[in-house]
């Protein structure tokens, strides 16, 4: 990710504080990740589960959700999906250069 880019996000995170405070207070926790590298941005959980929703949700799962839409219709884009097992429920939104994960 750019300088630029980096420091455009970190204007959202901060003009978004209230937001992602009011989410807080119902998720567990979030991760933020940089989607050309998978690198690790942000996150209120420790290293090694930050790193497994990176590599699972993020790069596997959210990747194949993205191709089966554009699969289907190739002028749209995957911009929310949830993740719903018996015992964890995510909210994954990936935009252009980053995504947010949170699970509940």
């Amino acid at each position: 990710m750019s300088k630029a880019s980096h420091k455009a996000m970190e204007e959202v995170v901060a003009r978004n504080t209230d937001n992602t405070n009011r989410i807080m207070e119902q998720a567990q926790g979030y991760v933020v990740s940089e989607n050309s590298t998978d690198s690790l941005l942000h996150t209120s959980f420790d290293l090694t589960t930050a790193q497994g929703v990176i590599k699972h949700l993020n790069s596997s799962f959210l990747r194949l959700a993205q191709s089966c839409v554009r699969d289907l219709d190739p002028a749209d884009h995957l911009c929310f999906i949830r993740i719903k097992t018996r015992k964890h429920e995510f909210l994954v939104s990936p935009e252009e250069e980053f995504t947010v994960t949170v699970q509940f």
